[in-house]
């Protein structure tokens, strides 16, 4: 029997130790190598995540930010220009009422003048009888008389507080429009009434007197 010397004995021996710290040191690191691994992997993912998350957050809200922002601008350009167009329209309807009446003064001149030209046409024909010329000249004086007693009218109303007034007249019927600030009340209709009915030598049942 082949005998074994003590040197080979300790390299068997040392080798063996060899052997066991590698299998020890083997399963000891490489597991916890691993499992760490994994958890800073899933760690970054976390992170990730979060990061997304903050970032996704914060686009939505400087998004509803701009939203908001875009929707008060609109909001307040509707209102500016709600403002602009109410106020155009009060201009609009003032200068309709302040025109109103200076307008059908305008075309009652206008028609007086009418007439009158026709009357003088037929004044003017040989061929009209004299009893036709004869009326003729009356309606022209009649009315010139007319817009005399309507211009002097007008001129007292508005010396009694009134802003403006037109008077219009159709045959028989007699039209007062007024304007004034704070309404027609009782005592202004009956000046109204005694102004005209003197001045055009009218009843009173004849004038309709209204408000613009």
């Amino acid at each position: 029997m082949k005998k074994i010397k003590k040197s080979e004995i300790a390299i068997y021996a040392i080798s063996l130790m060899l052997v066991t710290a590698g299998y020890f040191n083997y399963s000891m690191f490489t597991p916890k190598t691993t499992e760490t691994s994994s958890e800073e992997i899933n760690q970054k993912e976390e992170y990730a995540n979060i990061g997304d998350a903050v970032l996704v957050s914060n686009n939505e809200i400087k998004n509803e930010e701009k939203n908001k922002t875009e929707k008060e601008e609109i909001v307040e350009e509707s209102d500016q220009e709600k403002k602009e167009e109410n106020v155009k329209d009060n201009n609009q309807g003032k200068e309709e009422k302040e025109n109103y009446f200076a307008n059908s003064r305008l075309e009652r001149n206008v028609m007086f003048a009418e007439m009158i030209a026709s009357y003088q046409e037929i004044l003017n024909n040989k061929n009209v009888s004299e009893v036709q010329k004869s009326i003729a000249t009356e309606e022209i004086k009649k009315i010139n008389n007319s817009k005399n007693a309507i211009m002097i009218c007008e001129n007292l109303i508005k010396t009694k507080g009134f802003d403006d007034c037109v008077i219009l007249k159709n045959n028989e019927n007699i039209d007062v429009i007024v304007k004034i600030q704070n309404g027609l009340n009782k005592e202004n209709v009956v000046k109204l009434q005694n102004i005209v009915s003197r001045e055009m030598e009218t009843e009173i049942s004849n004038i309709h007197i209204s408000e613009r």
